[in-house]
């Protein structure tokens, strides 16, 4: 049955000749199959796909939301633990210098200071709420209670110091 096939194509009478409306008729059955059934619940599974979506990403969104709500980041939680404990220490050397203070002009000098001090410690706070990460607006909110808690122990020393003379001045009358 070994057969060359260049013989096969070569035989003409065996090869049948297509009708004259071939070509026609070719092309109408490529019509009707390349129109899809359509099915009159297609919407409806449109709709279903779209409603998962929706409720899917709402819910992605609600989960990283709330993570940001219940949870205080560690620089913030380090700042608010220094901020709590100078003010703490401010307001003891407060109570101590009005003790101490004999002169109420010189008292109220100071208490103009720390109230201008801490309206520029409020103003850094908000820069700080605005970008916690930066470095430089924690060392600013630093400073600033250093400044003030010094210039409470600083002032302090002084009247000690005046009061030390005058005992001493006293005595030697």
């Amino acid at each position: 049955m070994k057969q060359d096939i260049r013989n096969l194509f070569n035989e003409e009478d065996d090869l049948k000749t297509l009708p004259e409306n071939h070509r026609i008729e070719f092309s109408e059955r490529l019509k009707k199959q390349s129109q899809p059934k359509r099915s009159p619940y297609a919407w409806l599974s449109a709709a279903a796909i779209l409603i998962i979506a929706l409720t899917i990403g709402f819910n992605v969104m609600e989960m990283e939301a709330k993570p940001e709500l219940n949870q205080v980041s560690p620089i913030i939680a380090q700042v608010e633990a220094v901020e709590a404990a100078y003010l703490k220490d401010i307001e003891t050397e407060w109570q101590s210098f009005i003790a101490i203070a004999d002169d109420a002009v010189l008292v109220e000098r100071f208490r103009k200071k720390l109230k201008d001090l801490d309206s520029d410690y409020q103003a850094i706070s908000l820069q700080f709420k605005e970008d916690s990460n930066n470095i430089l607006v924690i060392e600013a909110l630093v400073d600033n209670l250093q400044t003030r808690l010094q210039i409470l122990k600083d002032i302090q020393k002084h009247i000690n110091i005046l009061n030390q003379k005058n005992e001493q001045n006293e005595s030697t009358i």
